[in-house]
C-alpha cells in the first residue's frame, strides 16, 4: 500500500509499506513511525491510505514483483505530488538541498516508467478523492481499496 499524511497546510510526507495491516493500525497516532517525531500526529489533519492491490484489475499486466511495484508508485507519488518532508534533505552542513526525483536510480525509481503507468493513473485518481473527501467518521473507506483517516477526530473519540 501508499500512504499520506497531510497536515492542516497540506500534504506532508508519502511512502509505502508491505506491512499494510500493522501500519494501518499505528499510523494514525504515530505510534513506531520516525515522521511522528518531526511531526506529531496531534497536528495531522489527514491520513490517505491507498491499498493499490485491491483496487480493480491492479495486478493485471504488472511484470514486477509486489513489492518494486510499491516502490515504483511510492517514487511516482512522491515525484508528482512533492510532499515536503519527502522532497527535501538535509545537506551535511544542516541546510536543506532539494530532491531532484529524475535522477534516482533507486529500485521504485527504475521501475516507475511505462509498466506501471495504467496503475498509476488508477491510484492517483483515488489519492485525489480522498485526499479531497469530507468523511463524517474518523475513519472512512471512500473507494475500493481507498481509505481516509482523520487523526484529530479519531484521538479525540479515544478509539
Amino acid at each position: 500500500m501508499v500512504y499520506g499524511v497531510w497536515l492542516a497546510s497540506g500534504l506532508v510526507y508519502v511512502e509505502q509499506t508491505a506491512q499494510a495491516q500493522r501500519r494501518l493500525r499505528d499510523l494514525p497516532v504515530g505510534e513506531s513511525h520516525h515522521l511522528a517525531s518531526t511531526f506529531p500526529p496531534e497536528i495531522w489533519a489527514r491520513v490517505v491510505v491507498i491499498a493499490w492491490p485491491r483496487l480493480p484489475g491492479a495486478a493485471s499486466g504488472l511484470e514486477v514483483d509486489a513489492q518494486t511495484v510499491g516502490l515504483a508508485l511510492e517514487h511516482r507519488l512522491q515525484a508528482e505530488l512533492r510532499p515536503m518532508a519527502n522532497h527535501w534533505t538535509r545537506t551535511p552542513a544542516g541546510g536543506w538541498r532539494e530532491l531532484q526525483w529524475q535522477r534516482s536510480t533507486s529500485r521504485g525509481a527504475l521501475a516507475a516508467g511505462e509498466a506501471i503507468e495504467a496503475l498509476f493513473e488508477q491510484v492517483l485518481r483515488s489519492w485525489v478523492t480522498a485526499a479531497d473527501a469530507c468523511p463524517e467518521l474518523a475513519v472512512a473507506d471512500v473507494a475500493p481499496g481507498c481509505r481516509v483517516v482523520l487523526p484529530g477526530k479519531l484521538l479525540r473519540s479515544g478509539h
